[in-house]
């Protein structure tokens, strides 16, 4: 649940559409309830895109740091999460790569 409806908003719908679909939509009024919730989701979309855009500056300037393509501290920093949160990505992660070696650096028997 969220804290709109768990603080008595109402799941019904604002709008009707009519019996055959062909109508315009109406909308009841907003209550204050309802546009303080608004309003609350709409901040928290500039809360996020701020954080974004900080994140994309902060990415850019570790990377420069280490000398590397932003794209490949993102790949770092995703596996990274990825083990945090599951385990066992950076291992299989390996497995993959020993394997794509093999494919790679064993010469194959021509016929």
């Amino acid at each position: 649940m969220d804290s709109y409806t768990e603080s008595g908003g109402t799941a019904n719908s604002i709008s009707d559409y009519g019996s055959n679909g062909a109508e315009l939509a109406s909308f009841r009024p907003l209550s204050e309830h309802d546009r303080q919730a608004i309003a609350a989701v709409i901040e928290s979309k500039y809360r996020i895109k701020l954080a974004q855009d900080q994140v994309r500056e902060d990415l850019k300037a570790v990377a420069g740091n280490l000398g590397m393509k932003t794209s490949e501290l993102n790949r770092i920093i995703k596996l990274a999460m990825q083990e945090r949160e599951r385990g066992n990505v950076l291992m299989h992660e390996k497995a993959l790569i020993d394997v794509a070696e093999q494919v790679v650096f064993t010469p194959t028997a021509r016929a």
